[in-house]
């Protein structure tokens, strides 16, 4: 069936080690298995070592017909970084926050300049989501009402220039919708907290469980995936907002981008987060499915 990888970063080594170790063999064309497939969450770019090594590997797994690959919210950043609006101006400021999310990308992008626009080409060509013989695959959040708005507003499922430029100008519903599934649901903090990331920057919302409600839940309860401490009193009831709670019957969702150190794997009967926080020290993540509709920890496969 399927082996659905998490979050790699630039880090070959540890997916091709995974790959090995989950039977797939190397050839001309790519890492191949005998009867599976793996199912890339996204996130290939910024971060580790070999950025250009990894996009290599999974192009070609994909070309070959071995894997399937649905883009991040990295993959999302380095597109609007290089992409122009209308008037010449890229569509993501290239400010010191920016530019620091994807340096080791620009780096080698900077050392390989005629590799660059190929890459990128490949990224608009990602999916931003997939369901497939029973499963779906999205980076970071299944907002249902997000999916069958952006099935109807962007038909091909791709982020194109002319998409990407479309909603980076509007901000609207559809960029919304975008962000909910490559970015997940926040919360935002009252005006009086702040608290700062693990690169140093101060934020005003943290990430949060999606498929639960946030009635009579902590802050610390509520947050998932944040590198931060939060407090554990009850959040106040007229800080409430809705969200679209996972039924425990739907089909089973994998998803990445939290970055969950030892806390990887499942996360409710039919969620799997595979993000074990390689990019930060952690391990590469696979859930290896067979079709199952109760999703068991035991499947979950690890490596350095």
């Amino acid at each position: 069936m399927y082996d659905i990888i998490g979050d790699i970063h630039g880090h070959a080594k540890a997916l091709e080690k995974m790959l090995i170790k989950l039977g797939y063999e190397p050839t001309e064309k790519g890492y191949v298995h005998a009867s599976r497939k793996a199912i890339f969450v996204g996130d290939f770019v910024d971060r580790g070592p070999e950025i250009l090594r990894t996009l290599d590997i999974v192009m070609q797994m994909v070309e070959n017909g071995s894997a399937y690959a649905v883009a991040g919210n990295h993959e999302l950043n380095v597109l609007c970084y290089y992409t122009k609006d209308e008037e010449g101006i890229p569509l993501r400021e290239h400010n010191l926050k920016n530019r620091t999310q994807i340096k080791q990308t620009q780096q080698e992008f900077s050392e390989e300049k005629g590799l660059k626009k190929p890459y990128l080409k490949w990224m608009r060509s990602l999916p931003v989501f997939l369901e497939i013989d029973g499963l779906r695959i999205v980076h970071a959040c299944w907002d249902q009402d997000a999916v069958d708005f952006l099935k109807q507003s962007n038909p091909q499922n791709r982020m194109s220039k002319k998409f990407l430029r479309r909603i980076m100008k509007e901000q609207g519903v559809e960029f919304e919708a975008l962000m909910l599934l490559l970015k997940g649901y926040e919360f935002k903090l009252p005006e009086d907290m702040v608290i700062k990331d693990s690169y140093g920057f101060k934020r005003n919302s943290f990430r949060i469980k999606w498929w639960n409600s946030m009635e009579g839940e902590s802050f610390h309860g509520l947050a998932f995936g944040n590198k931060f401490k939060l407090p554990t009193y009850t959040i106040p009831p007229e800080l409430y907002f809705h969200i679209p709670n996972y039924k425990a019957n739907s089909t089973p969702v994998f998803f990445g981008h939290y970055c969950l150190d030892g806390q990887a794997g499942v996360v409710a009967p039919n969620l799997c987060c595979v993000d074990a926080c390689l990019a930060n020290g952690g391990r590469l993540a696979t859930y290896r499915w067979d079709g199952e509709q109760l999703l068991d920890q035991e499947k979950l496969v690890l490596v350095k």
